[in-house]
C-alpha cells in the first residue's frame, strides 16, 4: 500500500523562524517611517512643504513596508498556528492541512492578485517618482547624463499603475471564482476532478481554455537578491464550452507526477488549474491551487470516472490539426513528411524579440553613458544568445520525412539543410515533452529517443500538447513495421 507522501512536514520550525526574520528585518523600516513622519510635521509646521512633501513620501513609503509587513506577519503567524493544529489532527492527509482544500472548495487568486498588484504598484510608484525627479533635475542642473537613467522607474511605476488598473476592472466584472472538487483530494494515478463555478452569464464565444500545471517553484538567494522561478513539469489542456451549472472539469494525472507540497519551503511542488475565456473588453481568468497528492488510493484499480478523465486526454483517431496551426502534414513518396515552417509561433517570436530589443538599447544606452566597458561586454555575451534564440524563432524551420524504414530529419535557416536519419531498428520510442515555457504556457519539443539512449529533435515549440502528441504518434506510425 502507498501511504501519502508528507513533503510538508516539518516546515513549521522553519516558518516559525523565517517570521521571526522578517519581523528584526521590518522593524528598522517602521522606526524610520515613524522618524520620518514626525519630521515631515515638524516641516509642515514651519511651512517647509516642500520638505514636509518629500519627507512624507519617505514616511508612507518606509513606514508602508515596516507596518504594512508587520501586519502581513502577524496574519501568517495566525495562519501558521491554525496549519499546526490541523497538521497534528491529519498527519497522514496533508490536503487537509489549508482550510480551502478542507472544505472541499478552492477561491481563486483573483483577490491575492488584486491587493498585491496595487500594493507593490503603490510601493515602487513612491520610490520611483522621487527618484525620476531627483534623476531629472540633476541631469538638467549638473549635465549628469547618467541620472537620466533614473526616468526608467517611474516608467515601470506607470505600467504596475496599468496593470493594477486592468485587475481591478477584471475583479470588479467577475468577481470571485470557485472550484468545488468532487473528489478530495486529486489523486496522482487517478484523476482531479470538479465544477469550477463562474458567473452565470460569461459565455465565451469559443469557449473556456481549462489547464491544469504541475509547477516546480524554486526560491533562490536571499534579501534583494531573492528571486522565484517557476518551471514547468506537466502540463494539459481541455477547451469546454460550460454550461448554466457550471465548468466541469476532469484530468487524468499520470502515475509518475509529483504531489503537491502543502509547506513553505524554497523548494516546492505545486498544482495550478487556470481557467480562461476570451470576452468582448476584458478576458475572463481565474487561477486556482489545487491539491493533488498520492494516497493508499493511487494503487486501487482506476475506476469509470477516472477512464472518462484520462479518454479526454487521448488523442482520437480522427483528430484534425488546430485551424491556426502553421504544420504542414502531407504524404509524399518518401513517406509522411511533416514541414515546420519559420514564424510558426508569432507570439513566442514577438516576445524574444522585444525582449531583445530592451536588452539591446540597455547595452547601447551603457555604452553613450561610458559606463565601465566591463558591463556592455558581459550584457553583450548574453546578447549573443538572444539574437540566436531570435533568428531561431523567426526563422528556424525543421522538415521530417518518416517513411521506409527510416526518420529523416532536416533543419535549418528559410529552407532544410543539415539532414540526420535515424533508422527504425534503432528508434525506441517517439514522445514529447517539454522544453520551454513563456509564463503558463508550454512549449513541446518531439523526441525520438534511439535504442543507444540518445534523443534526437524531430520538431520544435509546438504549443497545442494534443497536436505535438498526435504528430508523434504520426511518426510512430510512419516507421512501424507492418
Amino acid at each position: 500500500m502507498t501511504t501519502p507522501t508528507l513533503t510538508g512536514r516539518g516546515t513549521g520550525s522553519n516558518t516559525a523562524l523565517g517570521l521571526g526574520c522578517s519581523v528584526l528585518f521590518l522593524l528598522p523600516f517602521a522606526g524610520v517611517g515613524v522618524f520620518t513622519a514626525f519630521q515631515a510635521l515638524r516641516a509642515a509646521a514651519a511651512s517647509n512643504w516642500p520638505q514636509a512633501g518629500f519627507l512624507s513620501i519617505f514616511a508612507l513609503t518606509f513606514g508602508g513596508v515596516g507596518f504594512g509587513g508587520l501586519i502581513a506577519v502577524a496574519a501568517g503567524r495566525r495562519r501558521l498556528i491554525d496549519a499546526e493544529a490541523r497538521q497534528a489532527q491529519h498527519p497522514d492527509a496533508p490536503w487537509l492541512w489549508r482550510p480551502d482544500w478542507a472544505s472541499g472548495v478552492v477561491t481563486d487568486s483573483s483577490k491575492t492578485e488584486l491587493w498585491t498588484s496595487w500594493v507593490f504598484a503603490a510601493l515602487w510608484n513612491l520610490i520611483g517618482l522621487p527618484s525620476g525627479v531627483l534623476g531629472a533635475r540633476a541631469a538638467m542642473r549638473e549635465g549628469n547624463r547618467l541620472a537620466l537613467i533614473a526616468l526608467v522607474f517611474p516608467a515601470i511605476g506607470l505600467g504596475l499603475l496599468a496593470w493594477a488598473v486592468r485587475v481591478t476592472l477584471r475583479y470588479r466584472r467577475y468577481g470571485v471564482s470557485r472550484f468545488e472538487l468532487s473528489r478530495n483530494p486529486g489523486v496522482v494515478g487517478h484523476a482531479l476532478a470538479g465544477t469550477v463555478r463562474t458567473p452565470s452569464d460569461l459565455r465565451p464565444p469559443e469557449g473556456f481554455d481549462v489547464v491544469l500545471s504541475c509547477i516546480r517553484r524554486e526560491t533562490t538567494g536571499s534579501g534583494k537578491n531573492r528571486s522565484t522561478t517557476e518551471h514547468l513539469l506537466w502540463q494539459d489542456e481541455r477547451r469546454t464550452m460550460g454550461g448554466p451549472d457550471g465548468l466541469p472539469v476532469a484530468f487524468a494525472i499520470p502515475s509518475d507526477a509529483r504531489p503537491s507540497d502543502p509547506g513553505m519551503s524554497n523548494d516546492r511542488v505545486l498544482w495550478r488549474l487556470r481557467v480562461t475565456g476570451e470576452v468582448p473588453g476584458i478576458d475572463y481568468s481565474a487561477a486556482f491551487e489545487v491539491p493533488v497528492f498520492r494516497t493508499a488510493e493511487s494503487d486501487a484499480p482506476t475506476t469509470d470516472a477516472d477512464r472518462a478523465a484520462a479518454a479526454a486526454s487521448i488523442v482520437a483517431a480522427d483528430y484534425r490539426q488546430p485551424a491556426g496551426s502553421r504544420i504542414q502534414v502531407s504524404t509524399t513518396r518518401r513517406g509522411t513528411e511533416i514541414y515546420f515552417p519559420p514564424a510558426r509561433n508569432p507570439g513566442f517570436a514577438i516576445g524574444i524579440t522585444v525582449f531583445t530589443a530592451i536588452w539591446m538599447g540597455a547595452i547601447a544606452l551603457m555604452l553613450v553613458l561610458h559606463a565601465p566597458m566591463l558591463f556592455p561586454i558581459v550584457f553583450g555575451l548574453f546578447a549573443l544568445l538572444l539574437v540566436y534564440l531570435l533568428l531561431g524563432a523567426w526563422l528556424g524551420v525543421t522538415r521530417v520525412i518518416a517513411g521506409d524504414g527510416q526518420v529523416t530529419i532536416a533543419t535549418g535557416w528559410l529552407t532544410p539543410q543539415r539532414e540526420r536519419t535515424v533508422g527504425a531498428g534503432d528508434i525506441k520510442g517517439v514522445t514529447t515533452r517539454i522544453t520551454s515555457q513563456q509564463g503558463d504556457t508550454a512549449f513541446y519539443d518531439i523526441t525520438i529517443e534511439t535504442t543507444a539512449g540518445t534523443r534526437v529533435a524531430a520538431g520544435r515549440s509546438i504549443r497545442d500538447k494534443r497536436e505535438a502528441e498526435w504528430l508523434a504518434a504520426t511518426i510512430a506510425k510512419a516507421v512501424a513495421p507492418r
